[in-house]
């Protein structure tokens, strides 16, 4: 399972003009991240500041599992993280489910293609990161109370008015020395960790809000009007399916 599928499996179950981003968000130990803090930048475990990796300036809700390490952590950090549940203040829009992200092959490699071709997968691009793009139709995200789980608004979203272009390094270079290569001999695919850090990862921050003083779930979903597939394998997580995508649930408030 890649880092993807593991913490992407966290985020469900605990839960302007787009660029490349340019260089490194806030993802490193110290005091550049504690006074990042001070400015109610979401600031992840593992030290990655979600403000600047989405480039936005609202707050960024996340799940448990992205503010509270594992015991004990895979790396050491020594940066300060958010306190989970996110704090929204009152009357303040926010970004829920922050990394609700994907990241994708650079192609597909020929046994994966000629695989998805033969299961009659309908291929836009050699570009999974192009398929994505022109397969994706609505960004909806769904509030609800905790605990109760009783709507109370809904925001939707063009997924190519919002859209961000990272890298996967700019999210998991922290996790770096721990990962391991994407490697199926079956399938043609061996992707070292360095170009693991290089693969295009997409991000859809929508601004939604606000919403009255309250304890609330960010309920993210994807909508596909196709069958997506991401370059790296065949397994069901490589996979978008038509219709919702639950990608992300976090819990947040909003403060009186």
């Amino acid at each position: 399972m890649t880092l993807r599928k593991s913490l992407a499996l966290i985020a469900v179950l605990t839960c302007a003009s787009p660029a490349f981003a340019k260089g490194k968000p806030v993802q490193q130990d110290g005091a550049d991240v504690a006074q990042k803090k001070g400015s109610n930048d979401t600031i992840t475990w593992w030290c990655l500041d979600m403000q600047d990796l989405l480039r936005v300036k609202v707050p960024v809700v996340v799940a448990v599992g992205n503010l509270v390490p594992p015991d004990p952590p895979p790396i050491s950090t020594s940066c300060t993280p958010s306190a989970f549940p996110v704090a929204v203040p009152k009357a303040s829009q926010f970004v829920a489910g922050g990394l609700a992200i994907w990241f994708t092959n650079k192609t597909y490699p020929p046994a994966v293609r000629a695989a998805l071709a033969s299961s009659g997968f309908n291929f836009v691009d050699n570009s999974p990161h192009t398929d994505l793009m022109r397969k994706i139709a609505e960004i909806r995200v769904e509030v609800r109370t905790f605990p109760d789980n009783v709507p109370v608004a809904t925001f939707s979203f063009d997924p190519q008015k919002i859209f961000r272009v990272v890298q996967y390094g700019d999210a998991f270079g922290a996790f770096q020395a721990i990962e391991v290569p994407i490697v199926d001999p079956t399938l043609g695919i061996d992707i070292s960790v360095a170009e693991l850090e290089r693969l295009p990862m997409l991000a859809f921050p929508g601004l939604a809000g606000p919403v009255a003083p309250g304890s609330y779930r960010g309920f993210v979903f994807w909508v596909m009007s196709d069958l997506h597939n991401d370059g790296l394998g065949l397994d069901p997580g490589n996979f978008l399916v038509p219709g919702d995508n639950l990608l992300a649930a976090p819990r947040f408030v909003v403060t009186p």
